[in-house]
């Protein structure tokens, strides 16, 4: 992309914002995620697998003792017969026992109507080395690698007292020799982690585990809190998952990693404390016809889409990494997330009562594929997102409480991240996104927010990328305030920007008001003409991440940081514009003032917090 900034304005700043980082990394700060190695993209070679149906001759079947009650209360029909019939066959307890008894790429796990708890591996004993995995590690990750950072379950002297030296963050090679360190039910699909090609490579290839009932409810699998992740499907290419309910995990119900070749289809995941579905590093992915709810950051979350267009100058791509279709993501801290969530075309889908339906963004570091690029949301339903989790759950201490004890699948949901609440659709440092034909409405804090992301929040110090985010983003043909069968139902502002990057657009969009609320400086230009372009002397406006991203949790200070509005429930709109929310004339006159002058007190802040961020994870 083009952009006309001075080069020297750029070095001075990026001067600053090191200095800013050095003299801030002595305080403190909140973690952002889960750790995990460094991931690399897949080599695009794979395709998106299909469904073998539930007659594949390579096949392994799992039952638990009461499934034949269940099967015999089905209505009567072909699935009924099916069931009975696998019944007959089935050899298997467990779901793991069953992928473990693998000898042939392309087979299917059948599994019967039941719970699955998997006890034998949620508690089973583990060996010395995995135990000792920090000091005794054949492939050790040293700690400033990780991507994110959490506390361990375990403070050093407990983990000492029992004998334990575990970091969170395993190699691939450790994953797969420790497969139940951090995993309920595992698959691994790379038998040479010793070579630098991460492709599936072994008989796990094309694994598909498939519920049989007739709900998705009627296949559950309960991590129990046991592991971080309750389905875990690393270098896995080809795997399908279908018809299952998965919930209680610590991290991810479903953590799909550097894998090429995915899908999941009619997958229920719910109570989970962080996310539902999780597809990262990855390609030629589906996530279709699928729900989840009562998460504590997304339902659906596609971070570090394989960046197919990164280099791509251009608003049309080439073709996108992974399509989400038909799926139903609400009651969770955002419906849909995903730093450098890439290359992601979401469609058809209904993100609603969340506290924010769709964010993106290019927050924080480790992420491969940043800055984010290049993803569409359109014909979705984005409406509603205006759940306090904040004030009803972590003000009141109940996320405090031990994770069994919050009550998840009764509704509880924890953030583990500041988000806005009553925003529709978040871009946090994304460029050339489409938001286009989605009816977004009854957000009562903006129906779309975009700010810029200064790179040094992602360790990138370069002064030509410092101001690399948000451009060439287009919000068109949507339908805002108005609901799809043409109910009003008025977003609180349509739009909010921080007048920062070139490129983008509003246009075409229908509006509940009649016009469009904003709080714009100056209407930017259409799409056809170029869109926004770099007006000088324009200071930043606060969107608030600068005070909300100190948020913890489990702080009793930063639980709702001083200054931070986010977690503020707004009022509900009505028809009358919302102040300062009209657009300014085009030909408005702007002050002149030296480029980015409003921009360093920020600036500072920002990069300081993104430093200390880092310090503290390396301590």
């Amino acid at each position: 992309m083009t952009r006309s900034q001075p080069r020297s304005i750029a070095i001075a700043i990026a001067a600053l914002l090191c200095l800013a980082g050095g003299l801030l990394a002595l305080s403190g700060a909140p973690a952002s995620a889960h750790e995990e190695r460094p991931a690399v993209f897949p080599d695009g070679s794979g395709s998106v697998p299909t469904f073998l149906g539930l007659d594949n001759p390579r096949q392994r079947v799992v039952c638990r003792p009461d499934s034949d009650e269940r099967i015999a209360r089905m209505k009567a029909g072909a699935l009924k017969r099916r069931n009975q019939s696998l019944l007959r066959q089935c050899e298997f307890h467990s779901i793991q026992d069953a992928i473990d008894s693998i000898s042939r790429r392309r087979t299917s796990i059948y599994v019967l109507p039941g719970r699955y708890v998997e006890a034998k591996h949620a508690s089973s004993a583990r060996s010395d080395y995995c135990s000792h995995l920090r000091t005794e590690s054949n492939d050790p990750l040293d700690a400033s690698q990780y991507i994110g950072s959490i506390a361990s379950s375990l403070s050093a002297e407990e983990a000492a007292d029992a004998g334990e030296s575990n970091p969170i963050a395993l190699s691939y090679a450790d994953q797969r020799r420790c497969a139940h360190n951090l995993n309920l039910i595992a698959l691994f699909g790379d038998r040479t982690p010793a070579d630098d090609d991460i492709a599936c490579d072994s008989h796990f290839c094309g694994t598909q585990v498939v519920g049989t009932g007739r709900r998705m409810t009627d296949v559950l699998v309960d991590n129990r809190f046991s592991k971080l992740n309750a389905f875990r499907a690393d270098r896995a290419g080809g795997v399908y998952l279908r018809n299952m309910t998965f919930q209680q995990a610590e991290f991810n119900a479903v953590y799909i990693l550097e894998t090429d070749g995915f899908v999941v289809d009619r997958v229920l995941t719910r109570g989970n404390d962080e996310y539902g579905v999780l597809a990262f590093a990855s390609d030629h992915g589906l996530i279709k016809d699928s729900e989840a709810y009562y998460n504590g950051d997304s339902g659906i979350y596609p971070g570090s889409g394989s960046d197919l267009n990164g280099d791509n100058p251009d608003f049309e791509v080439s073709r996108y990494a992974i399509e989400i279709r038909n799926n139903r993501s609400h009651h969770n801290a955002l419906g849909y997330s995903g730093t450098a969530g890439n290359s992601i075309w979401a469609h058809h889908n209904k993100f609603y009562a969340n506290a924010t339906g769709i964010a993106t963004d290019s927050l924080f570091p480790g992420h491969p594929g940043l800055p984010q690029d290049h993803a569409r949301w359109n014909r979705n339903e984005i409406y509603s997102n205006n759940i306090n989790w904040y004030e009803k759950f972590v003000d009141t201490g109940v996320c405090a409480k031990p994770m069994e004890q919050r009550g998840y699948l009764d509704g509880t949901v924890c953030p583990v991240i500041p988000t806005p609440v009553g925003t529709g659709v978040l871009i946090a440092g994304g460029n050339f996104n489409s938001t286009d034909h989605n009816w977004i409405y009854d957000n009562w804090r903006y129906g779309t927010m975009q700010f810029w992301v200064p790179a040094p929040l992602r360790d990138e110090f370069d002064p030509q990328k410092l101001f690399d985010t948000s451009h060439g983003n287009r919000t068109f043909d949507n339908q805002m305030g108005l609901a799809k069968d043409g109910t009003i139902a008025h977003n609180g502002s349509d739009h909010w920007w921080d007048d920062q990057g070139t490129g983008n657009c509003w246009e075409g969009n229908a509006y509940s008001r009649g016009a469009q609320t904003d709080n714009f400086t100056i209407q930017p230009p259409g799409c056809a003409d170029g869109g926004s372009v770099l007006t000088p002397g324009l200071p930043v406006k606060d969107a608030g991440f600068l005070t909300c991203s100190q948020y913890d949790r489990n702080d009793e200070v930063l639980r709702h940081p001083p200054g931070c509005e986010w977690f503020d429930t707004p009022a509900k709109p009505t028809a009358a514009a919302p102040a300062r929310a009209t657009s300014q004339p085009a030909g408005r006159k702007v002050a002149p003032a030296a480029p980015y002058l409003g921009v360093l007190p920020g600036l500072l802040f920002v990069a300081g917090l993104g430093m200390v961020r880092r310090a503290r994870r390396r301590s």
